[in-house]
């Protein structure tokens, strides 16, 4: 009967819907049906006499169901194998396809293949192992990570793959701690695994998921992981760099400090507690502008509010105040650190010193350029007044020998020598004096028109015309009053010198963005190149009867108001003096 069976099989297996394959006790391949032809895309004469291994190289011929791949077409089976009799020399194997609802590759879904796709293009690590241990799926990017068929991990443990992978043996045997871990703690577990490769190492977040059936046995763990190389590489340099500048920062002299934008302070490297006395914690505790001098605050809202506009500010002094009540003077630099996103500002970085040393030194230079002035105006002053005095001294010794001669003509030479020694006395005052100064916003256009009305008399004796442009709007300038007008006083009054035969003289007033310029042009003899460098000098006046003190008293006063004063001009061509004034 078993030789009936064997040698007409085909009318009776072709009838099964199974695929069916019939083998020798040996596992070779004799018989198979239209349905496992089907299945395995093999024609009977292809395979026939050939091994089972080589239509299923994954069958280990156990006689129970076993879960492997047919490579040909990567179709997943469930092979039973079967005796046909006790004393037959032949086996059947069945071929089902899996149909099972935990394996994802084969679930009757509408959407398996959609989803199936979906997972093999994903540049992430996709697997599904059973309640043993065992792949019943992988993605492609699995086996492409490991130089391994995808296919080739189904059924096999992480055991398995250590053996017929051993360069990755570690990550292997690490997976199986992991998982083991997941399935004790049963919940979610997230881990970093680095995998070594030739090209150096891979770090992956991966995510292992478990679950169990419904009596609380395993079922299946589902891992997860997600390739994070350059992000792990980025944030150790990240970490490298923070603790190469937190190095700098905490050693250096020099306070560095971070802020919000509100003030509040951040980082307080340990060079505070040289500067001001207080320790990093202490001063986190505070709000910068709490350390501020009272006269220093509304500058220093202005330059806080420069900082959020996006401007760098250095070189700023300022008073800070120190634990033990003083105040020290410090010079900052500070940046704003921008949102990468948004574009705006932050967060708030300075670098601030203790100056209170180099101000003293400054002042010590100060004072050293003073005492020399003082000795260089001594001398000019003596030179000055012995002129008119060794006139004085020499009419009174004529009166004395001569006795009582016609003196009119002389007393009118003493009254102008005296009046010139006046004169020279009473700028020496206004030079020199500490006088009380109101600082107010004021129109320069009033204070030029003052100037215009108090001198338009003494221009129209000497035919000189004095004509204003001004710009009708605008910005205020911060000043004392007086002493705008008494350089302004000073500048026309030589203009008006300087052309004793009659002439016009220009006086125009713009405003150039944050700057006031006023002009005062003249059609006068003009000034030699020569005398133009030494301008601002004391007692060098390129006028006969000149001091030199008005200007440069005027020089002075400018520099007190943050201006600048600019004179160009030509010999017989007139001379051309700009005061640039910053606007309030």
């Amino acid at each position: 009967m078993e030789n009936k069976l064997i040698q007409s099989p085909m009318p009776f297996i072709d009838q099964l819907s199974d695929a069916v394959l019939v083998l020798t006790r040996d596992y070779l391949i004799q018989e198979m049906n239209v349905a496992a032809q089907q299945l395995t895309g093999k024609s009977k004469t292809e395979i026939e006499g050939l091994p089972i291994s080589k239509l299923l190289p994954d069958f280990n011929g156990q006689l129970q169901e076993q879960r492997v791949v047919i490579p040909e077409n990567l179709q997943q089976v469930v092979v039973k194998l079967d005796e046909l009799g006790m004393d037959s020399d032949y086996l059947v194997c069945i071929l089902k396809p899996c149909m099972q609802d935990d394996d994802l590759e084969t679930q009757c879904d509408p959407q398996k293949d959609l989803l199936v796709s979906l997972t093999h293009v994903v540049p992430d690590f996709i697997g599904i192992k059973d309640g043993k241990g065992k792949f019943v799926y992988a993605n492609k990017f699995a086996g492409e990570l490991f130089g391994y068929s995808h296919v080739g991990f189904i059924g096999k443990t992480d055991a398995d793959l250590g053996r017929l992978i051993p360069c990755f043996k570690p990550v292997f045997d690490n997976c199986i701690q992991t998982d083991e871990t997941v399935w004790q703690e049963r919940k979610l577990k997230r881990c970093l695994e680095k995998i070594r490769m030739p090209s150096g190492d891979r770090v992956f977040d991966v995510y292992k998921i478990p679950m169990f059936t419904e009596e609380g046995k395993r079922k299946n763990l589902l891992v997860f992981g997600r390739e994070i190389t350059d992000q792990v590489s980025s944030h150790e340099k990240l970490l490298e760099s923070e603790s190469r500048y937190r190095l700098l920062a905490e050693n250096s002299t020099d306070m560095i400090s971070t802020h919000t934008i509100d003030g509040n302070m951040q980082y307080v490297s340990p060079a505070c507690e040289k500067l001001l006395g207080y320790t990093p914690q202490e001063l986190l505790k505070k709000k910068a502008f709490a350390l501020f001098h009272p006269d220093d605050i509304r500058r220093s809202l202005e330059a806080h509010k420069q900082l959020l506009d996006g401007k760098e500010i250095g070189n700023y002094q300022l008073r800070l105040k120190h634990k033990n009540g003083e105040f020290r003077w410090v010079e900052s630099a500070c940046r704003g650190i921008k949102d990468e996103k948004t574009g705006e500002v932050i967060e708030i970085i300075a670098v601030t010193r203790d100056i209170s040393e180099r101000l003293a030194a400054e002042e010590l230079l100060r004072n050293s350029d003073k005492l020399s002035i003082v000795g260089q105006l001594a001398a000019s002053v003596a030179h000055e007044i012995r002129n008119p005095l060794t006139a004085l001294k020499g009419f009174i010794q004529l009166f004395q020998s001569k006795g009582i001669v016609d003196c009119d003509k002389y007393y009118r030479i003493m009254l102008d020598e005296l009046n010139r020694i006046e004169q020279i006395i009473t700028e020496l005052l206004i030079l020199a004096k500490p006088q009380s100064k109101t600082v107010e916003n004021k129109d320069i256009k009033e204070l030029i028109h003052y100037v215009v009305a108090l001198l338009d008399r003494q221009a129209l004796i000497h035919n000189v015309h004095i004509v204003c442009e001004l710009e009708e709007r605008m910005s205020l300038v911060q000043c004392v009053e007086n002493e705008l007008k008494q350089v302004f006083i000073n500048l026309v009054k030589n203009a008006i010198e300087a052309m004793p035969d009659g002439g016009i003289i220009h006086i125009d007033c713009v405003q150039k963005g944050a700057e006031i310029e006023v002009t005062i042009q003249d059609q006068g003899c003009g000034i030699p190149p020569e005398s133009l460098e030494k301008l601002g000098e004391p007692f060098y006046s390129t006028k006969e009867k000149g001091t030199g003190l008005g200007l440069m008293t005027s020089f002075k006063i400018i520099q007190e108001h943050q201006g600048k004063i600019d004179i160009q001009s030509h010999a017989g061509k007139g001379t051309i003096v700009r005061i640039i004034l910053p606007a309030a």
